[in-house]
């Protein structure tokens, strides 16, 4: 039930109940008697001819087809016209002429518009309540109701329905004077019937129209409403959101970088009350360095591109002066057409996460030197006692770089030569020959050549290296720059085709470090002047390590080194002992 209309039936058990003459019209506007006459209408009994009240109803014929309902309109009680849905219009005329009226049943009965009569000396608004005529045609030469009244009553029932002033020649000046008063139009009996007919169907469609503009305005007006209080609804809930975030700054800008919105959490992450900052210009959250202004430059025109949520970190300035790192998550903020409209950054205050990440890589960088420099000071503490391998640690290191580089850009091995693993072998390709410390002097330092049982006791050396790494690592618990180290211990003294030791192990058996170890290992060797052997040339040394290639080394670290032997010996040239 639309609101302000008489629900009958909650109307009756209040009646019943002991509800008086005063609670019924303060409930629903209308007092016991006029509802029941209202009732007598509906039921389609007698009524009497003349209504006692503003609000109540005089009805000339049975079962009307109306619905009342208490209307306020410009200050004043009266009636609503609530018209009931059906298929012809309907014309009212007011007045005593019938041949007045013969004429109008002539006119439109034919085309399916009902046409009633109305005599009352009141001026016929209980017919128009009763009938719900789409238009009123007042009689002037054999009526007495003022146009004026029965202007104000119709329009108190439905402001849509148009009056139409029917005039003899000398009433004509008194229409005139009313027609500033709202009437839709003035004809004349005299006229034609085609003008006559023309003045009705305008002022049907008059009233066709202002019903539909009325009916689509007060739906549109119910929707905005709606709607309206929708959004603000939505706009109440959403700024609750948004300053809950008490640890999330939410900040709105237009294109031209002035703070549209800023919520509670940007006023505790930066100390600026709302009031403070919006409206001026979000440079001022800034450092003025170059860095900075391109990083922002950067982010708005991403975002203004590709209308796309960028992330990133960058500083930015509290009102105390605090430079804080500030996780950012930029969007554009679109109008209904898609256009960028303004830009919206959520971001999160992680200067102290920054520092603590900052000073953890800065520990672990430090705990890797240190492990790295233990690593070589171990080695070259072992190395320590052949007197005559000088810079040999050094040199290794980078010839094992440089072939590490040189497979790293063949296919086979691109997944397997990555940069940590080129990382490990050049620190830990110097523990090669640590087992060399379980040596004795006379056979380590002997410038003599070894016979079978010196061979034996020289050859146990990667075994003792590899067991006492592999002990650190089962201890470790985790593979690490020690396991590298345990495998060149090992096998860097094996051979391609299984010739080697200590294991005999063959082809890809041998780890792919152990095997980069041999070629450079060998070519140092060679080079290096010792006391039991000459010093060979770097063609003599290249061209003995090819004729190895598939027996002694790998054929692919063998075909890398040929394709960078003149790194070779730009290293042999540059670490050579004073």
């Amino acid at each position: 039930m639309k609101r302000g209309a008489v629900d009958a039936g909650k109307a009756i058990e209040d009646i019943r109940s002991g509800m008086d003459d005063a609670a019924l019209m303060q409930k629903y506007g209308i007092s016991i008697e006029n509802l029941e006459r209202l009732f007598t209408i509906l039921l389609g009994n007698e009524m009497p001819d003349r209504t006692t009240a503003d609000n109540s109803v005089t009805a000339t014929e049975p079962n009307a087809d109306v619905h009342l309902a208490v209307n306020h309109h410009n200050g004043e009680t009266g009636q609503r016209l609530v018209r009931p849905d059906r298929e012809h219009k309907r014309v009212l005329a007011i007045g005593e002429d019938g041949g007045f009226v013969d004429l109008l049943h002539r006119l439109l009965t034919q085309r399916d518009i009902h046409v009633s009569r109305s005599t009352d000396e009141i001026p016929g608004v209980q017919d128009v309540v009763r009938m719900s005529p789409d238009l009123v045609l007042l009689d002037l030469g054999s009526s007495e109701t003022h146009p004026h009244d029965l202007m104000r009553r119709v329009k108190l029932v439905d402001n849509c329905i148009p009056l139409v002033l029917v005039t003899d020649r000398e009433d004509h000046g008194t229409a005139a004077a009313t027609e500033s008063e709202g009437i839709y139009e003035v004809v004349e009996k005299s006229a034609s019937e085609q003008a006559l007919l023309r003045v009705i169907l305008r002022g049907l469609e008059y009233s066709e129209l202002s019903r539909f503009k009325r009916d689509h305005v007060k739906v549109m007006q119910d929707a905005l409403q709606k709607e309206t209080m929708e959004i603000a609804r939505t706009k109440d809930f959403l700024n609750g959101i948004l300053n809950s975030s008490t640890l999330v700054s939410v900040i709105l800008t237009d294109l031209d970088q002035n703070v549209l919105f800023w919520n509670t959490g940007a006023e505790n992450i930066f100390g600026y009350k709302a009031h403070e900052i919006v409206g001026t210009k979000i440079t001022r959250l800034y450092p003025a360095d170059s860095l900075t202004t391109e990083t922002v430059d950067q982010l708005r025109s991403m975002v203004q591109r590709g209308g796309e949520t960028v992330q990133g970190k960058m500083n930015q300035l509290s009102k105390d002066g605090r430079v804080l790192t500030m996780s950012l998550a930029v969007s554009p903020m679109l109008d209904g057409l898609g256009k960028v409209q303004g830009i919206l950054g959520i971001g999160l205050d992680v200067t102290e996460e920054v520092r603590q990440q900052e000073e953890i890589v800065r520990l672990l960088s430090q705990v890797k030197k240190t492990r790295e420099a233990s690593i070589f000071t171990l080695a070259k503490l072992a190395e320590s006692r052949d007197e005559e391998t000088g810079l040999h640690l050094n040199r290794i290191q980078e010839y094992c770089r440089v072939l590490c580089r040189g497979l790293s850009e063949l296919t086979r091995y691109r997944d397997e030569v990555t940069p940590d693993f080129s990382d490990d072998l050049y620190h830990a390709c110097v523990l090669h020959d640590i087992g060399k410390v379980a040596v004795p002097d006379a056979i380590l330092m002997s410038s003599e050549k070894f016979g079978p049982k010196e061979r034996e006791i020289m050859e146990r050396h990667p075994l003792v290296g590899g067991r006492a790494l592999e002990e650190a690592v089962e201890r470790l618990g985790e593979k690490s720059l020690l396991t590298v180290g345990m495998e060149v211990a090992y096998y860097h003294h094996e051979h391609w085709d299984g010739a080697g030791y200590p294991f005999g192990l063959k082809g890809p058996q041998i780890p792919l470090s152990a095997r980069i170890v041999a070629v450079a290992d060998v070519y140092d060797a060679l080079t290096a002047e010792r006391r039991y052997k000459r010093t060979f040339s770097h063609e003599e040394t290249c061209t003995f390590i090819v004729e190895k290639k598939g027996t002694q080394f790998d054929p692919d670290v063998v075909e890398v080194f040929q394709d960078l032997a003149g790194e070779f010996r730009n290293i042999r040239n540059t670490f050579t002992a004073t």
